[in-house]
């Protein structure tokens, strides 16, 4: 229709009409797109190449058809796959021009009615007042079920209590880690002797509690003014301990 404001302008010209479309193109491209079912995600290599036929096909009637924004058809072939947005809105231009590709028309949600229910529908009673009865429930229960609340988080876990031989261990090894401080600093000898000389007879208490525990042959502190044990007795039990997997790392005290 020409502008009556602007006469010299020429009407667009009318949308080309889809009888000029080639029949052979139009089954082809029918036939990929019944055989694609739903064009899009992934499949076999058998199913891209399927679906990369159609695409060209399609932007080829798409072309003849003179759809505004469809893309060219030699940008298409060198990319060889259009996104599903584009495959999408292609389809639905085409097929609103008149060309039957096969796509099935979706139910709209209007046209659907309320389905039989298999449970007997309750009849609206009057109120009380008028004398029919007490009113009773009008409709069905609803189909869906409520959301139901998360369930709580689990406690954290409860710290497992150390066993004797873990927390022997972590005091023989703190107390080794004392010593050779000493051994490490000659300064500290002046001063620290009768330090050194405790935690040396707390360190031999716990080697001995611990050879029990690991079951080491009996091994006790001596009795009478000799508080610590030799210097092999130590080492005996350093070296079962080691042979057991207890490794308390440190040169031996003297």
């Amino acid at each position: 229709m020409a502008d009556p404001l602007r006469p010299w302008r020429r009407p667009p010209p009318p949308p080309p009409d889809p009888s000029i479309l080639p029949p052979d193109l139009v089954a082809r491209a029918k036939g990929l797109r019944l055989r694609l079912g739903d064009p899009a995600g992934g499949g076999s290599e058998a199913r891209r190449r399927t679906r990369n036929e159609y695409d060209h096909a399609l932007v080829q009637l798409a072309d003849m058809l003179e759809l505004p924004g469809a893309p060219e058809p030699d940008l298409v072939i060198g990319r060889r796959v259009l996104t599903t947005l584009e495959r999408s809105l292609l389809e639905k231009a085409v097929v609103a021009r008149g060309v039957d590709l096969g796509i099935a028309e979706p139910v709209r949600l209007r046209a659907l009615g309320p389905g039989p229910s298999s449970e007997p529908r309750s009849e609206p009673r009057s109120h009380p007042d008028d004398g029919m009865g007490e009113p009773t429930q009008a409709w069905d229960p609803p189909w869906y079920e409520p959301r139901r609340p998360d369930p709580p988080a689990p406690p954290p876990p409860t710290p497992r209590p150390l066993h004797r031989r873990e927390t022997l261990v972590a005091q023989a090894r703190a107390m080794r880690r004392r010593l050779d401080l000493y051994e490490a600093d000659e300064r500290l000898w002046p001063t620290k002797v009768q330090e050194w000389c405790e935690d040396l007879d707390s360190y031999d208490g716990v080697l001995v509690d611990l050879a029990v525990v690991v079951g080491l042959p009996e091994a006790t502190l001596p009795d009478g003014d000799r508080r610590r044990l030799l210097s092999e007795e130590r080492t005996s039990i350093e070296g079962g301990l080691a042979r057991a997997g207890l490794d308390l790392g440190g040169p031996r005290p003297g």
